[in-house]
């Protein structure tokens, strides 16, 4: 598996995490794992099983597409932004209608900058 799926993939992790308002350790317990591991995954040190990020989606209450992108992953870009567009993609799938018409405006506006 690439290293910039794993980011990506971790990068969803924690920002679905925090959204739900839980520490690495309260996930861990949710799941039957450490603290240690969540951040493995969150940081792209490990990729999870299946069985794991099942488990991670029920605990956050999120679908388990909502941990991959949703096209192809483009490896030239760097690890970081991979997580940026994860976070902000979790950020957006969080924002009601109104909202995200309003984010996406702000980002279609930035975009011509």
């Amino acid at each position: 598996m690439s290293k910039h799926l794993k980011t990506y993939i971790g990068g969803q992790v924690k920002t679905l995490r925090r959204q739900s308002g839980l520490t690495q350790a309260e996930l861990g317990e949710k799941i039957g794992r450490t603290a240690e591991a969540i951040s493995n995954i969150e940081t792209g040190k490990s990729l999870p099983s299946l069985d794991t990020l099942i488990a991670v989606a029920e605990a956050l209450s999120v679908p388990l597409t909502d941990f991959f992108p949703s096209g192809s992953v483009d490896l030239d870009r760097s690890a970081n932004r991979l997580k940026l567009e994860a976070e902000a993609m979790a950020v957006l799938r969080g924002l009601s209608d109104k909202p995200l018409t309003v984010a996406l405006a702000q980002i279609k506006a930035l975009g011509e900058l």
